[in-house]
């Protein structure tokens, strides 16, 4: 049974009446967080409330090699489909993925020829984006949304700037 609320707990905004307008995909690496909130309010426009963030390890790297990661890839599939279909107000789906990206150095090793021999695997996460967005075309195109790719990286040695680099396809 649950306990009834009492007034000494702290109460929270929430957001009434959402009509998401994007998805946005980005990786859980605590190294970008802040810049990627900053990114997606002054940049794409999008408020909280607006997107549906979907903050997974790797970003959008699973949606690339749906054929290696076939269960990574129905996951996010699945959401894609779950998310278009109950807010009909999403138009838009924003993926980001970064530079030094821990995520495909855990494929490299948990997928034997995932990545094949890639001298930089920040290079792979960057290459990737364009192959996300066929498989955008081929597999998701019944959701009817304009695919956005972004890339993060660092701009000085000290990794404390970020810059997001749209890629075109």
């Amino acid at each position: 049974m649950t306990e009834p609320t009492t007034s000494t707990a702290k109460t929270y905004d929430a957001v009434q009446n959402p009509e998401p307008k994007a998805i946005v995909v980005y990786c859980g690496d605590p190294r970008f967080q802040k810049a990627f909130e900053q990114f997606i309010e002054t940049e794409l426009g999008l408020k909280k409330g607006q997107y549906i963030p979907m903050v997974v390890g790797g970003g959008a790297a699973v949606l690339a090699h749906p054929e290696k990661l076939p269960k990574e890839f129905k996951f996010m599939k699945d959401r894609f489909e779950l998310y278009g279909g109950y807010f009909g107000s999403i138009r838009r789906v924003v993926l980001i993925n970064h530079e030094d990206c821990k995520y495909y150095e855990s494929l490299k090793e948990r997928v034997l020829g995932f990545l094949g021999a890639h001298p930089q695997l920040a290079d792979r996460s960057r290459e990737d984006l364009p192959a996300i967005a066929g498989i955008f075309d081929r597999l998701l195109s019944h959701l009817g949304v304009a695919v956005e790719l972004y890339y993060a990286k660092f701009t000085d040695p000290g990794h404390a700037k970020i810059v997001f680099e749209p890629i075109k396809v």
